[in-house]
Formats: structure tokens, C-alpha cells, sequence
């Protein structure tokens, strides 16, 4: 309720003020069904660079408790300003002071329209000109997830949040404070800044786009009932994740696991992928897994990929090499089609379905002849008041579905499905129990192709401190202060629960922190040959211990001492540009191994480009003078592909159209430059993206009919700004 608060603050008569405060202090006593947080605490960012107009809020940047301005006039470099109170209005005639430009951040209110754009820090191009390149953005996440917007509306395959985990630690910041354990607003806040970027990430998702939220026990119940608001219509998953298998924790227990919601849409179908069998068999191989508790796992899905629901104990009885031996003599397939194929129990166990009475008609004798070991033929069902016979005829035993502590159970089919089999010859004869001079029978069956994922995950390539934090340092060639960096393979299995069958998705990530989401793109690009872009955004956070000491030696955000120990320019960025070069910092190959042996000095084949978020004003975007910044949007919008032509080889200023070679946008900045383009664009198949500048609505349908029709057109400026200034907080 921070604004009724607010509100109430500013009532003058103090008698009425002390009982609305009384009402609304019981009002805050009451019990609330469902989720409940303060929405109104107003979410702002600082910026070093936005424009500073009168009446903008301001702040000292050389300060560690900075004082808090607001504009009265602009003079070049240099602004007019008095010291104003939050939640108060500095008297007309308060004493001014001036302060130059460099010297102060720029308070901006989430409310307010915003609209970024994008400055190239550099690009690593290994991938060639065919293949897209991903983008690594430095900013404010919810601005950046507003651009994206904009490029990427209803295109994304997977978005993928790894948020603060609001532990009580100062781990990140909300309005310029780091949030900790004493402030009484953190799960609001927290709340409130989720929802925020959530309502963005939903507009970014394809009808079959998938949302992947990890967290902790500190908010994870809150989240699920946040994503149940946001994401209404979708089902939600939650995936268990074992990260630190020796535990961790002070008190009463030692956590070992993290968790992954899905929030996946409801198409009456599934959408996450399976994991192909052979990929499984790998991944378990790869990661050591013990024999026994492998090939117990390895059973279990096997039927549910067959969609078997009751358990299965498979070959449980089919165990000595002689009677394995023997199975294998007369098989019903190719041999070298073995690994396709497994025995599996004919009776069914486990659940009350696999009981006589449950079904009548699958109770019935199997005729086998004990010589020749061999299953000849299935009986007919009994009815349920008669008893089973076990009178040999014909030379022929009667093996009934009869378990060893004597319940009748039943078989897994009806007696027609049995012969068939049975003609079929994958119907097996196995041991003979000497207790109880029963028979085991079972069956073949083909393996499915694909299992689906289970929602509780162990596996030693998950580990957390193994595969995150010493990677991470590996990378890096110096010990990070970045804090629990995940494991590069828990993200890609992750991530390929979503994008295993789609080699062309297209992934954002919010939350990059170090970078391991791209990292783990291009494992999963390698593994399959597939072309999946990876867009990823962080700030340049400097951690709040670090951000103390720094401040103790007069170094401040915006000077580049303290820029450098930021999470972008310490840790992502040399990250990644290590992981895809095969080279550190310092200039030497990065020593060590995936678990799949490939030498991490390998690097990657695969381009990325690193942007630094940048606020514009609209009224120059309106007259074509922010280009440069906008172009690297549309460069990504149209697939990111080739590298993109610069903005000196583009006037948009003078020249009526361009169509950059090796570039797949063409721009038309005047009607008079239709027909060249048109010529142009007819020797370009590879262009599939068009800007057409144009004051009107009219105007633009009308030249847009004129292109290709396989093009996507977008009105030039005109779309950008018509949808930043809808997407305020």
C-alpha cells in the first residue's frame, strides 16, 4: 500500500490524516486470500547517459550517500537544480546549484515510455556469413526485454529467467538499493519486479513458446502463484534440479537442489521434447551413473515411453546368461536389430489394475510344452467365480498369471493380442520357479525412440560448484566473485526440454549474469549441427562488497575503476568470448575439457555481437537521427545474419532507399526510390525484411503492396515508437 501511503501523506488536516492512517493500518491486519504485494512501489533506474530535461529527478554520482536533485533549467553540460526530498516538492523558491552533466545519474521512472537502443561493444565472427550471430546486451533488463518487444513479439521459442533469488543477501538491487534481509518491502519488491518483466517475456513467446523461471526455496511458492496471474491458460511444471549433492545450508537442512518452473501453453499436446534414447544412453554414460541404479532407470522409461501406466519390473526374472542365451536363439528380428528391442514381463505387477478383477478378460491359461520350452498358444479368459485348472492336456502346462505369493494377477493383453504375439514369436518361455512350478513369461517389445523428462534430475554434470563455478574460473583464468554460476549442462538440459527438436529457436535470456545460457547454445548447437540464436541481457552490477570498497577509493559508477568490476565487463563478456575462441583474456588457450572430452581451447563456430543499451530521445528518432542506434534492432529482428552493414555505408538522412550487401533488410527512406529498390531487391533472395519510412498509415499499406510479397514490411520509426510509448510499468 506504499501509495495510499503516499496519498495520505499529503492530506493537510492532521486529525483526518491520523485516522485514514488507523483505518488503513487495520485494513493491513486483515486476512487476503491468493498472492498479495505491493504493486505501487515505483520501480526506477539510473542512467549515465539519458537526456536531463527540466523537471527530470537527478542524483550525485560521486557519493556514497548521494543527495537527490530535481532540474529547473539546462545549459549545455551544465544543470540547474535544487535538492528535493523523495516524496516531497522543493518550495519555488528554493536555493539552486549547478552541477555538470558528468557528474550526476538520471533518475527514469519505469511509468515512463522509454526507448532504448543499441551501440556495438565489438563482435566475434567464427561462425562464416550464413550463420546468425547472437547478441550479449549491457543494460537495465526490463528496458532491454522492451526492445526485444519490439523486435521479437510472439517469435520466441524459449525464454529463460535465472532472477535474484531474494535470499535476504545484498545480491541485487532495486531503485539503487541493494535489497537485503532487513528490508520489510523485499518480497514485494521482488514480486513487483518480477511481474514486471514477466508481462514482457509472455508478449515475446511464440503460441507454442515456452518460459523457464529458476529458483529457490526463498521465493519459489510465490513465483508459482505469480506465473498462475501472468501466464493464465498455461500449465505449470516444476523440475527438481540436484545441484550441490553434498548440501548446503546452516540450519535444520542441507539444501542440494534448486528448481526450474515451466510455465508451458496448453495446446492439448505436449510440447516439451523427449529425449531421444540414444542421447539418454550417452548423457548417462558420460556422467559415470552407477550400473545397477542405470539400468533400473533405464526400465522405467522404457514404458513410459510405451505409455504403459502400471510399474513394470522388466527381465527382473530373465537374469542368468544361459536362460539369456537361449532367448536369444530364436529371435523374432535381425539380430543387429537387438538394441532396439527388449524383454519384457508378461504379467502384469504393481498397480490394482493388474489384478484379475480388474480385468476378467486377460485371466486365462498360456499352453506351453515344458520340452521344447516354448509358449504354444493362449486360452480363454474364465469367468471370475470359476477356479484356474492346472491339468496337463495334450502334453501341454497351463501357466496361469498367477504371482509367487499366490494373487491373481492377469496378463498384459487379451487372449486374441496373446496369440498373435505368440504367432509372431516374440512371446518368450523363461525360467521355471522351483518353489512354486510356475513359469515366467515374457515378451518382446521395440524400445520407443524418445523418454520423456522426469521433473526430479540427478546427474553429477548438474554439479553446480564442478561445472559452474570452476568453469566459470577456468574460463575466466582468475577466481570470480560471481556468485553460483550454474552448471553449463543443467542449463542445456534445461534449455533442450524446449528446443531439442527446434534447430532454428530462437532463446532470450533476461538474467545472464555470466553468460552461461549462451555457453550452453552453442553445446547444444555442436551437438546437433542446429542454428539457435541466443539473445541475452545483463547489467554491469558491481557486487555490494566490491561496490563498498570502491566507493571508500572515490571511485564511483561511471568511472571506468569502477566499471570494470562490473559483472558484464568482468565476467560475462571474457566468458564468453573465451568459451568461443578457445582463448582467455591473457592470451593463452583455456586448459581443460567438456565431459565429452572436446578440448575447451576448441572454441565454437559461431558468431556473437556485444551491445550496450542506450536511451534515446523520440523526437529525434522521429526525424531519422537515432538510425545508428536503431539499426542493430532491425538487423536482429531480421535474423541477425551476415555481418550488418554500418551505419556510415546507410544515409538515412538524404539517400531514398539501401539494400546492404550481405545484409537481409532493405531500407526505403523515400517513395522515389521504389523502382530502384524493386530492381534490386530482384537480384536479392536473401533479403526477408523490409523498412519502408512513411508519415502515414495510407502511405506505408500502399508501398508495402508494391514489395515482394514474401517480405516482412515494418513501418519505419513509426511501429517503434507507437510501441514503446504503450509499455510502461
Amino acid at each position: 500500500m506504499a501509495l495510499v501511503e503516499h496519498l495520505i501523506a499529503q492530506i493537510p488536516d492532521p486529525a483526518l490524516r491520523k485516522a485514514i492512517e488507523r483505518e488503513v493500518a487495520d485494513l493491513k491486519k486483515r486476512l487476503t486470500w491468493g498472492l498479495v504485494f505491493e504493486r505501487h512501489i515505483p520501480e526506477t533506474t539510473f542512467l549515465l547517459d539519458a537526456p536531463a530535461r527540466a523537471g527530470s529527478i537527478v542524483w550525485e554520482r560521486r557519493s556514497a550517500k548521494p543527495r537527490r536533485f530535481r532540474v529547473r533549467a539546462v545549459g549545455g553540460e551544465e544543470l540547474v537544480v535544487v535538492i528535493e526530498a523523495e516524496g516531497e516538492q522543493a518550495p519555488a523558491d528554493a536555493p539552486t546549484l549547478r552541477l555538470a552533466r558528468a557528474d550526476i545519474l538520471v533518475e527514469k521512472p519505469f511509468a515512463e515510455p522509454t526507448h532504448p537502443g543499441l551501440t556495438s561493444l565489438g563482435a566475434i565472427r567464427r561462425g562464416g556469413a550464413e550463420k546468425p550471430s547472437h547478441a550479449v546486451i549491457e543494460g537495465e533488463n526490463f528496458h532491454a526485454l522492451q526492445l526485444l518487444v519490439a523486435a521479437y513479439e510472439g517469435q520466441v521459442d524459449c525464454v529463460y529467467f535465472d532472477p535474484p533469488y531474494n535470499t535476504g543477501a545484498p545480491d541485487w538491487k532495486y531503485n539503487n538499493r541493494f535489497v537485503d534481509a532487513t528490508d520489510h518491502w523485499r518480497h514485494s519488491k521482488w514480486l513487483s519486479f518480477m511481474e514486471k518483466r514477466l508481462v514482457l517475456a509472455k508478449r515475446l513467446l511464440k503460441t507454442d513458446g515456452v518460459l523457464v523461471v529458476t529458483i529457490d526455496e526463498h521465493e519459489v511458492h510465490h513465483l508459482g502463484m505469480l506465473l498462475e496471474q501472468v501466464f493464465k491458460g498455461y500449465l505449470q511444471q516444476m523440475v527438481t534440479i540436484v545441484i550441490n549433492p553434498k548440501g548446503t545450508g546452516k540450519l535444520n537442512f542441507a539444501r542440494v537442489e534448486e528448481h526450474a518452473l515451466f510455465a508451458i501453453p496448453d495446446l492439448g499436446r505436449s510440447v516439451i521434447a523427449g529425449i531421444p534414447r540414444a542421447e539418454k544412453v550417452k548423457a548417462d554414460a558420460l556422467d559415470a551413473a552407477d550400473d545397477e541404479v542405470l539400468a533400473e532407470i533405464e526400465l522405467e522409461e522404457a514404458d513410459a515411453a510405451e505409455g504403459v501406466s502400471e510399474d513394470r519390473e522388466a527381465l527382473a526374472d530373465v537374469e542368468e546368461e544361459a536362460e539369456v542365451a537361449e532367448a536369444l536363439a530364436d529371435l523374432p528380428f535381425p539380430v543387429d536389430e537387438l538394441p532396439l528391442w527388449e524383454l519384457r514381463h508378461a504379467r502384469r505387477r504393481g498397480g490394482q489394475s493388474s489384478y484379475r478383477p480388474q480385468r476378467p478378460n486377460q485371466f486365462y491359461p498360456l499352453w506351453i510344452d515344458t520340452a521344447a520350452r516354448k509358449v504354444i498358444r493362449a486360452g480363454e479368459s474364465i469367468p471370475l467365480e470359476e477356479a484356474p485348472d492346472f491339468t496337463v492336456r495334450d502334453g501341454l502346462t497351463p501357466v496361469w498369471s498367477i504371482d509367487a505369493e499366490g494373487n491373481e494377477r492377469c496378463w498384459r493383453f487379451v487372449p486374441e493380442s496373446m496369440n498373435e504375439l505368440i504367432a509372431a514369436g516374440r512371446v518368450v518361455l523363461g525360467r521355471q520357479n522351483a518353489a512354486t512350478g510356475s513359469w515366467t513369461v515374457n515378451y518382446w517389445v521395440r524400445q520407443g525412440t524418445t523418454l520423456k523428462e522426469k521433473t526430479v534430475w540427478w546427474s553429477k554434470r548438474h554439479d553446480a560448484g564442478t561445472h559452474g563455478t570452476t568453469l566459470l574460473n577456468t574460463f575466466l583464468g582468475t577466481r570470480s566473485s560471481f556468485s553460483f554460476p550454474k552448471s553449463v549442462y543443467a542449463v542445456a538440459d534445461t534449455l533442450a526440454t524446449v528446443v531439442r527438436d527446434r534447430p532454428d529457436a530462437l532463446i532470450v535470456d533476461a538474467f545472464a549474469g555470466s553468460g552461461t545460457t549462451l555457453h550452453s547454445t552453442w553445446l547444444l548447437n555442436l551437438a546437433d549441427g542446429g542454428r539457435r540464436r541466443c539473445v541475452l541481457v545483463t547489467n554491469n552490477e558491481v557486487e555490494a562488497k566490491a561496490s563498498r570498497r570502491l566507493a571508500r577509493a572515490g571511485h564511483f559508477r561511471g568511472d571506468p575503476e569502477y566499471e570494470i568490476e562490473g559483472v558484464f565487463q568482468a565476467v560475462t563478456r571474457p566468458r564468453l568470448e573465451a568459451a568461443l575462441t578457445g582463448l582467455r583474456a591473457d592470451g593463452k588457450p583455456v586448459p581443460g575439457r567438456y565431459i565429452d572430452k572436446r578440448p575447451y581451447a576448441a572454441g565454437f563456430e559461431e558468431n556473437v555481437e556485444f551491445f550496450r543499451l542506450d536511451y534515446l530521445d523520440p523526437a529525434d528518432i522521429e526525424l531519422g537521427q537515432r538510425f545508428g542506434e536503431l539499426l542493430p534492432v532491425w538487423w536482429l529482428q531480421a535474423g541477425g545474419i551476415g555481418e550488418r552493414a554500418p551505419t556510415a555505408a546507410i544515409d538515412a538522412t538524404s539517400a531514398t532507399y539501401a539494400l546492404p550487401a550481405g545484409s537481409p533488410y532493405a531500407f526505403l527512406f523515400d517513395p522515389s526510390g521504389m523502382p530502384a529498390l524493386l530492381a534490386g531487391l530482384a537480384e536479392r533472395p536473401d533479403v526477408t525484411h523490409a523498412y519502408i519510412t512513411t508519415d502515414t498509415d495510407e502511405a506505408f499499406a500502399e508501398l508495402a503492396a508494391q514489395l515482394p510479397g514474401h517480405l516482412l514490411v515494418t513501418q519505419l520509426y513509426a511501429t517503434y515508437l507507437d510501441l514503446l510509448r504503450g509499455m510502461g510499468a
